[in-house]
């Protein structure tokens, strides 16, 4: 591991070193994936639009938190960009040249723009028949919704049925925390591009791979789906007063925090629970001596299991389930996570350089490659900063073309 600037850098080469990367990708999803990948050792070139370029460069505060550039710097670390007129021929042919020298494109425009920047698959595997082409959509590739825009909230949260899962019934519904289906996808993402380049790398043939963020969502919340599939009924809300298991559910503490329960087998967990909560007598209760029998009495359990747990702080309750090999875990805030000393010892966050000498702190992306360690390449680009560099470098442009294209509109002066 070497010092670059105010960043540590592994100095061996990342997994997906030698991989080159279109990402003609706005917003978060996509983008989240490019800058996975990015930490992977890939080479991602992003291509924005010279008016403006990504819409995540100007989106600095959320719920009037001012965040400044953080989210576009999470989100496009260690990218190179170019900016680029793709409304116009010239510079459709500009990405064509730079495709057929790619190994992957990743978008996630509405369909009917891919067709009208020449963007589809079909026109690409003509550029080039290797490419691994990557399209995310909101809603699916098919069917009445294909065509509409989808963002995390609406394609992932709520279409899905999450939304209204976790919230509690005859409340307003409970809203998303930002990018939390957005980030979520583009792990799905990743590992669909990487399958593809494998099977690529096995057949020399390359591939069409389709994502959405409504499926995505469908697979996180797949037990509920599952159920209604199979059975045509939905798994009832949580009601923490009266959990089934009350050995799975939350508790508040005397400092005023929360502790989570995590015990689905109970009757293994039981009596060393009892131990621990300092009431023997509950052991042999026979409203609570077996699971169908907590499950029967659950309520009154709940009520007993508050009382206690509400007598000590989270801290020591957190000491007394590892003292007694019991499953629970602290419910944390974020500004907890961030210096949570599990967290820290496994590289959940980093830093980089952001160029002027300034650290950039960062949350590192949740793959950990242990003989090809992860890294962020650097920080995110400023618009348009590698228009030159990729395109003689990628695309193989003479300065004179470089010149024409400006005099065209299609790269900026």
């Amino acid at each position: 591991m070497v010092k670059i600037g105010l960043g540590w850098r592994w100095n061996v080469a990342g997994i997906m070193q030698g991989v080159r990367i279109l990402e003609v990708a706005t917003w978060v999803a996509a983008p989240s994936a490019g800058a996975v990948m990015a930490d992977w050792g890939a080479e991602v070139i992003k291509v924005e639009n010279p008016e403006g370029g990504d819409a995540i460069r100007g989106f600095t505060s959320i719920e009037g938190f001012q965040g400044g550039d953080i989210w576009w710097q999470l989100l496009n670390r260690g990218k190179k960009s170019i900016a680029l007129n793709l409304s116009t021929e010239e510079g459709q042919a500009v990405l064509h040249r730079l495709a057929a020298a790619s190994d992957v494109l990743l978008t996630n425009l509405q369909i009917g723009l891919l067709d009208r920047f020449r963007l589809d698959y079909q026109t690409l595997h003509e550029v080039n028949p290797r490419l691994v082409y990557g399209l995310l959509t909101g809603y699916g590739y098919d069917g009445p919704d294909r065509h509409l825009p989808g963002y995390d909230y609406s394609a992932y949260w709520a279409r899905s049925g999450i939304m209204e899962h976790v919230s509690e019934p005859g409340r307003p519904p409970r809203p998303a925390r930002p990018g939390i289906g957005d980030n979520s996808t583009s792990m799905v993402i990743a590992a669909g591009l990487s399958a593809a380049l494998f099977h690529r790398e096995r057949t020399g043939e390359g591939q069409e791979v389709h994502f959405s963020l409504y499926h995505s969502a469908v697979w996180a919340i797949g037990m509920d789906v599952q159920a209604a599939l199979s059975f045509g009924a939905e798994i009832p809300h949580t009601n923490p007063d009266r959990a089934r298991n009350p050995l799975w559910n939350a508790y508040k503490t005397s400092d005023d925090l929360w502790f989570q329960m995590v015990m689905l087998q109970s009757d293994r967990f039981w009596p060393r629970f009892c131990e621990a909560i300092e009431s023997p007598a509950l052991q042999d209760d026979p409203r609570f001596d077996s699971h169908a029998n907590r499950e029967q009495h659950s309520e009154a359990l709940v009520a007993i299991i508050k009382e206690v747990v509400a007598t000590r702080p989270r801290e020591e309750w957190e000491q007394r389930f590892k003292d007694f090999n019991l499953v629970g875990g602290r419910v944390q805030r974020v500004i907890e996570t961030v210096s949570d000393p599990q967290a820290l010892a496994n590289g959940f966050f980093t830093e980089t350089d952001r160029g002027d000498g300034s650290a950039l702190p960062l949350v590192s992306s949740p793959v950990k490659f242990k003989q090809n360690p992860t890294s962020v390449q650097g920080p995110a680009p400023e618009l348009g900063q590698n228009t030159e560099e990729v395109l003689m470098d990628v695309g193989a442009y003479e300065w004179e073309e470089l010149e024409r294209l400006k005099e065209q509109g299609v790269i900026p002066w």
